[in-house]
């Protein structure tokens, strides 16, 4: 059997500790099995009509399914800073949805928000080519002044995450989570010091490094709390049946609410 000692989180080890964490947090870990499963009753019961908004919201469903059950993985081997970084990405897609329910023109507004991120990724390599002196296709150049020309005659604008919370009425987990989220996609400062092993005192002891196999309910909760409010508003807009969701949510409101 491989040890941690030398092979880390790829090793026979890390079953024993994921068998610890699981049973640490059993309650949370079965609603959140409970969870998955209804996502996939939802994906699999949708009629999709041809149109942007529900084409949008099925597209978000099953990403916010595939990232709920990743989330899953990582915490239950330990990885809490990268179960974090996708616990971002879980409210992101939430804010997304959210917002599509409260604005009905949010949808298109949002797909077409891309062309200016399209728009400034051709002007970076535009710019990038002039650099080093190098020849730019005049199909690319035609490309930028076509998607100036639509942005700015239909207006088009972009959306910042805070702004998406917002118009979704979601501020608040933009406010609490998203920051405390932020530090574990950024190589910043302040989200290293979990890799410290730090005494009462401030002095680093050593370098800590190994799976997180507690105090991490916040994180757990927050991720099946963000994920039933998707699956809850992409059922309603379908038209499938919501109550299981709303039992699960509950449920977690209660656990949650224990911690």
């Amino acid at each position: 059997m491989t040890e941690f000692a030398t092979h880390g989180f790829l090793s026979d080890e890390i079953r024993e500790f994921e068998a610890e964490i699981l049973a640490n947090f059993k309650n949370r870990f079965d609603l959140a099995d409970e969870a998955n499963k209804a996502a996939h009753e939802i994906i699999y019961s949708v009629n999709i009509h041809k149109n942007l908004t529900e084409l949008l919201l099925a597209t978000l469903l099953t990403r916010q399914a595939a990232s709920f059950q990743s989330f899953l993985i990582l915490i239950q081997k330990g990885l809490m800073t990268q179960a974090e970084i996708i616990l971002r990405n879980i409210s992101e897609t939430m804010f997304i949805v959210g917002a599509v329910g409260k604005d009905e023109a949010f949808a298109e507004k949002f797909v077409l928000s891309e062309e200016v991120s399209r728009k400034k990724a051709l002007v970076r390599l535009r710019e990038n080519h002039k650099k080093y002196k190098k020849e730019i296709d005049q199909e690319t150049i035609e490309l930028i002044d076509e998607l100036e020309r639509k942005i700015r005659e239909q207006r088009i604008e972009t959306f910042t995450t805070e702004r998406i919370a917002q118009i979704a009425e979601l501020s608040d987990y933009y406010d609490t989570l998203y920051p405390l989220t932020s530090l574990a996609v950024h190589t910043s400062a302040r989200g290293l010091d979990k890799a410290l092993d730090v005494d009462g005192e401030g002095e680093v002891l050593a370098i800590d490094y190994g799976p997180i196999r507690q105090d991490f309910e916040m994180q757990l909760d927050a991720a099946i709390s963000m994920t039933l409010y998707t699956f809850h508003e992409v059922a309603s807009h379908f038209g499938v049946e919501v109550e299981k969701i709303e039992q699960l949510q509950r449920k977690n409101q209660e656990l949650s609410g224990a911690a």
